[in-house]
């Protein structure tokens, strides 16, 4: 039995040396934010325990954070006309703490129970609707879509920024996370985040904004990524590449927002690498150990 306990305790020493100080990190840089003010979005349709949940999930401060109520007509009457009614369901929910942080510090997004909707597509349909240096966590108190959500992040934005953020503006946000959603289903969402980015980029860098001198550079990124896109899909980027060029951004804004969320694509790519690494070795190490225990016993 000491035997036993000696050789678990190398292994278990072992273990935690195959395992990099990166991969038990956060990669990201996160500008302190514990002296601003927060608002916090929270779905009307939340019951006290749900409500108890979601405030826990977001690292609420329900002493100094600013509440806002969102409803389910709030979120239907952003996304109604572009989400299918299934997508949207018949409660609101979905809850969001949006804190405002420093100029140059671009957009982060964390999710809790979000399912369909990812930090990146978030990311990228805020940067369209105008939203900038902001940390928000979305939460839900079950696993949902997270598309009602942007509704309440974007509302309880308004309040933190103490502005009103244009209703085109906002319409095409709603329109581009679901087209960027529906893509995900398709080619992965990495893939339909980065190539979203590259089409916004074209627009930053070239002020393309028309349909026949967008149309190449979104199959061109296609290429570029190694996706097969469909006719229509390959309409609906475009169309959808025209409704933000024609929209009242900041080239340079948008362009250094875009960097940012490729750059963290690319970081959380490398750490599912590492990850995928580790484990392999964590696996190979255990099956190396119990067959080095089962020899032993056979002696």
């Amino acid at each position: 039995m000491k035997f036993i306990k000696k050789a678990a305790a190398l292994l278990l020493a072992f273990l935690m040396l195959l395992i990099p100080a990166t991969a038990l990190a956060d990669e990201t840089n996160v500008t302190d934010t514990t002296t601003a003010e927060s608002f916090v979005c929270y779905g009307d349709d939340l019951n006290s325990e749900q409500f108890e949940k979601v405030m826990n999930l977001l690292g609420a401060d329900l002493s100094k954070d600013q509440l806002i109520k969102v409803t389910i007509d709030d979120e239907k009457a952003l996304l109604g006309s572009i989400i299918s009614a299934d997508k949207i369901g018949s409660r609101s929910l979905s809850s969001a703490r949006v804190t405002l942080t420093g100029e140059g510090t671009g957009i982060s997004v964390t999710t809790q129970n979000i399912n369909w909707v990812t930090s990146s597509m978030y990311s990228s349909a805020l940067a369209t609707a105008g939203v900038d240096n902001a940390r928000i966590v979305v939460a839900a108190p079950v696993e949902v879509s997270g598309t009602a959500a942007l509704a309440g992040i974007l509302k309880a934005y308004e309040s933190a920024a103490s502005t009103q953020l244009s209703d085109e503006a906002k319409a095409v946000a709603g329109s581009e996370m679901v087209l960027t959603g529906d893509l995900a289903d398709m080619i992965g969402s990495d893939d339909a985040v980065e190539l979203l980015a590259m089409v916004k980029n074209a627009i930053a860098e070239y002020h393309l904004d028309d349909y026949d001198s967008l149309r190449p550079y979104v199959e061109q990124g296609a290429k570029q990524l190694g996706v097969q896109l469909t006719e229509d899909q390959i309409d609906q980027i475009t169309k959808l590449g025209v409704q933000i060029a024609k929209l009242d951004l900041d080239p340079e804004k948008l362009a250094g927002q875009l960097n940012g969320l490729v750059d963290n694509i690319q970081k959380i790519q490398k750490v599912q690498q590492s990850a995928d690494s580790i484990f392999t070795n964590i696996k190979t190490a255990v099956q190396g150990f119990f067959n080095w225990i089962g020899s032993w016993f056979k002696r």
